[in-house]
């Protein structure tokens, strides 16, 4: 048997050598003009799913080295399913209650040592699992890297009335009586649901509006923190302007209406004065607000 001579070897691994360099120089060649997202791909989609949690109004507003109010919404919410296997209206709202207060509980520890160790300005909520925070561009960014949080959004001040009635000319009008049944209150036909025995008794309305003048005759009687003899505020009222404005101070203890709007809406839910008086749909109600 003839064995291969050493130039017909030589020329083999050439061949082998030459095949080799061209893989590893067409592999280099696509590194070279790959998109870098593609070369680091996990790094880039990373940064584009952070960015893609933070709401336009945030990232205008932390422009710049600036800071702002964003809510902080954590992934994890609340399951309310087994509220379904309950009886009672009482029952379901306790468990309502439990369930998203230990939610908040368990789920918001990691978040808030973060920001107490950098001391960052934090509210904590529970009714929607998140927080308010006050911080910077990189500190949304960083949050909305975590798989616990959801989204990030704006907490921008809200004017809905631009031209507000001045607040003396609607307490004229809150001082004034009206005539007997408010048109508008006899038009929808309330007062003939009222002849069946129902008045709205049993219920309370809410009303999140400019305040509320609690002290009003049509109101107050209404007032569910109101007993006949003193009042309690506690869980019937909740003040969200923290500044002065108008007529009420900020945080107000108390049910305060810088403008008159909020009483006229709560009025035309539950007013009544007790007399033959009644502006409001519902005059068996009691009424809660902010």
């Amino acid at each position: 048997m003839n064995k291969p001579s050493i130039s017909n070897s030589g020329a083999a691994l050439r061949r082998i050598f030459s095949i080799l360099f061209l893989a590893c120089a067409a592999v280099a060649g696509l590194y070279a003009i790959a998109p870098s997202g593609a070369v680091n791909g996990s790094r880039s989609q990373g940064s584009d799913a952070a960015m893609s949690k933070i709401a336009p109004w945030v990232l205008e507003k932390t422009a710049g080295a600036n800071q702002a109010e964003y809510l902080v919404v954590l992934s994890d919410q609340a399951d309310f399913s087994g509220a379904n296997a309950l009886q009672t209206k009482q029952e379901k709202g306790r468990y309502v209650r439990d369930v998203l207060w230990q939610k908040a509980q368990s789920t918001q520890g990691p978040l808030l040592k973060l920001l107490r160790d950098r001391g960052v300005e934090y509210r904590s909520f529970y009714i929607v699992n998140m927080l308010l925070v006050k911080g910077d561009f990189n500190l949304a960014l960083e949050l909305a890297n975590r798989p616990d949080v959801a989204r990030i959004e704006g907490n921008p001040v809200i004017r809905n009335i631009q031209d507000p009635v001045p607040v003396e000319k609607i307490r004229s009008r809150l001082n004034s009586s009206p005539e007997v049944v408010e048109t508008g209150v006899t038009y929808i036909h309330a007062p003939l649901v009222w002849a069946t025995g129902f008045t709205g008794q049993g219920i309370v309305v809410a009303g999140a509006d400019t305040g509320i003048r609690w002290t009003h005759a049509a109101l107050k009687n209404h007032y569910r923190g109101w007993d006949g003899t003193t009042a309690n505020h506690n869980f019937n009222w909740h003040d969200s302007i923290h500044v002065a404005n108008t007529s009420c101070v900020g945080d107000s203890p108390e049910p305060c209406d810088d403008n008159g709007h909020g009483s006229h809406t709560i009025g035309t839910a539950i007013g009544d004065d007790g007399g033959t008086n009644q502006v409001g749909v519902a005059p068996g109600a009691k009424f809660i607000g902010c």
